[in-house]
């Protein structure tokens, strides 16, 4: 029975790897094709790997600059979107996806952030879910050991230095647990989504006989707060909401 486990765990690593290696040469395929500039064939293959499941902030880039050369903008701005969610600190893709913002018809101006939300976001960013999860658990294991070495201390002095350093870990550990919680929320739910209709109108209801609010154009960023029967309640940067059929944009 021994022997049938193992041989079943390496069988299923062996097809993991072969899978990986497939999908690799797969990458290399499209990426070959988007130096030939045969962009169109090139986003073929790249979006086949995707549907596949197979997703990383490279292969994300790499099919919105294939879309951006195809001057499919809105395209382009979802998939930058997507890299960015897994890699928020890359620049290059930063830089391509406010040139491809620069080419779209909407421009709008978004509210200043109050620092300590930017402080915050920007300090949940510098870790993925597991990492920060990871960091969690070390700095929990760190503080059983100082927790010994507080209730096990013979003078004052290194108690209290024990105590406000399990203090300070404390800290640490629930701001990591809470960094973990909210950066697997956030790349599992799809709260963001980029217009792809070249004109649609905002209404103050959820229905086409609504009030207009205002007009959008193909490849704005929007935030969905809320949904009900095949509309979106979305939030634009500017602070600006109403509802638009769900149908309009692409979720991420």
């Amino acid at each position: 029975m021994k022997k049938l486990y193992i041989s079943i765990v390496l069988v299923l690593a062996a097809c993991g790897m072969m899978a990986q290696s497939l999908q690799d040469q797969k990458f290399a395929k499209a990426n070959y094709y988007y130096n030939e500039s045969r962009f169109d064939t090139a986003v073929v293959i790249y979006e086949s790997i995707i549907s596949e499941g197979y997703v990383s902030a490279p292969l994300l880039y790499n099919t919105g600059n294939a879309y951006f050369k195809m001057r499919n903008y809105p395209m382009a701005i979802l998939n930058y979107e997507k890299a960015l969610k897994l890699d928020p600190y890359n620049d290059e893709i930063k830089q391509n996806l406010a040139i491809a913002n620069a080419l779209i018809t909407d421009k709008i101006e978004p509210i200043p952030e109050f620092f300590m939300t930017k402080w915050w976001k920007n300090a949940g960013n510098k870790l993925s879910a597991n990492g920060w999860a990871v960091l969690s658990l070390i700095l929990f294991g760190i503080l059983l050991v100082v927790l010994f070495f507080y209730f096990t201390a013979h003078t004052r002095g290194l108690k209290k230095a024990m105590f406000f350093t399990g203090v300070l870990l404390l800290l640490l550990c629930v701001c990591s647990v809470i960094f973990a919680s909210q950066k697997s929320r956030y790349m599992a739910e799809r709260s963001e989504a980029i217009v792809m209709t070249p004109t649609i109108t905002v209404k103050s209801a959820p229905s086409s006989s609504g009030t207009d609010l205002f007009v959008l154009h193909e490849g704005t960023k929007v935030e969905i707060v809320d949904h009900t029967d095949g509309w979106d309640k979305i939030k634009i940067a500017d602070g600006s909401v109403g509802w638009m059929p769900e149908s309009t944009t692409i979720k991420y």
